[in-house]
């Protein structure tokens, strides 16, 4: 058995860069970089939920930027993350063992949630801290028929969790997602690989989809509920290919749920995020506690 590992670190600006070798890597690793690099990026997308500043979806009015435990959560009037404000650095390691390689991806953010809790029609947020880190591996198998002679076979979910481990308090810990009423995947571990031929969903335009998630959150804050739960969806209308997002619905036993129609062809993931209620709760603060599960899928027609 042979192994050969490379670490890559780049800012977003180097990426491209990434096609050619670098010193000491072999002709193999090299080509697997460039194989994963040629993956529709739409299985890897490095920033679920992009960037927007979306208003909620039911605005509740508060008489004070302050919440306590025990007090019911209060949508704020818009809210959004900015993780293009700095360029991540980004991290690639290969290890390829005889015919069959595996990428370990991390992506690391220096962002902001940016927050407007001022109920005055003026999109003027505050913004907090958000250092994330997003893990993703994916599996080649040699392949010379293959481009790169390397052919994608099995992925992770996007892991979006914080840079600093204590403070990972919201946990997502599983995640299913149902095609027309019969479960096609189901996740318990964010290093779960998911083979691209069977358990990969492949979608039609039309599709009903319905996602569940599972939550677990330790913060303490205890606001009620304590946790808010989001899906960012790509392929949710016929007209356009953009991120949008939904709140999802509370089931009462740490499970919630979320159905959507499939209205546009494309390569995507669907993000389930998981948030603290306190962090949606004011515009300053060092409260920011996120988890985010992205499962791949493909609308085929």
């Amino acid at each position: 058995m042979r192994i050969k590992t490379t670490a890559l670190l780049a800012a977003a600006t180097l990426a491209a860069a990434c096609s050619d070798a670098p010193s000491g890597v072999s002709s193999d690793e090299a080509a697997v970089q460039q194989a994963y690099l040629d993956v529709d990026a739409g299985y890897f997308d490095e920033n679920p939920g992009g960037d927007d500043l979306f208003p909620s979806a039911a605005l509740t009015a508060s008489p004070t930027l302050f919440s306590a435990p025990g007090d019911p959560y209060v949508a704020p009037e818009r809210w959004g993350r900015r993780r293009a404000q700095e360029q991540p650095s980004r991290e690639r390691v290969v290890v390829i063992e005889g015919d069959t390689a595996k990428v370990f991806v991390a992506v690391r953010f220096r962002g902001r949630l940016m927050v407007d809790t001022t109920f005055d029609g003026v999109a003027n947020p505050g913004a907090k801290r958000m250092h994330e880190t997003l893990r993703h591996r994916a599996v080649f198998v040699k392949d010379e028929t293959a481009p790169r002679g390397w052919r994608l076979v099995a992925m992770s979910i996007g892991d979006v969790v914080d840079a600093d481990p204590a403070r990972r308090t919201v946990e997502i810990t599983a995640l299913t997602v149902a095609v027309n009423g019969a479960q096609v995947g189901e996740v318990t571990s964010p290093t779960q690989l998911l083979r691209v031929t069977g358990e990969v969903p492949r979608l039609h335009v039309g599709d009903s989809v319905v996602v569940t998630a599972t939550v677990r959150n330790t913060t303490g804050t205890n606001l009620v509920p304590p946790t808010q739960l989001f899906l960012h969806l790509r392929h949710h209308r016929a007209d356009q290919e953009r991120w949008g997002r939904f709140p999802m619905r509370d089931n009462g036993d740490g499970t919630w749920t979320l159905g959507w129609t499939v209205r546009h062809r494309g390569i995507a993931r669907m993000a389930v995020d998981a948030i603290d209620a306190e962090a949606l709760q004011t515009q300053s603060g060092d409260d920011y506690r996120a988890n985010i599960w992205a499962f791949p899928y493909h609308v085929i027609d």
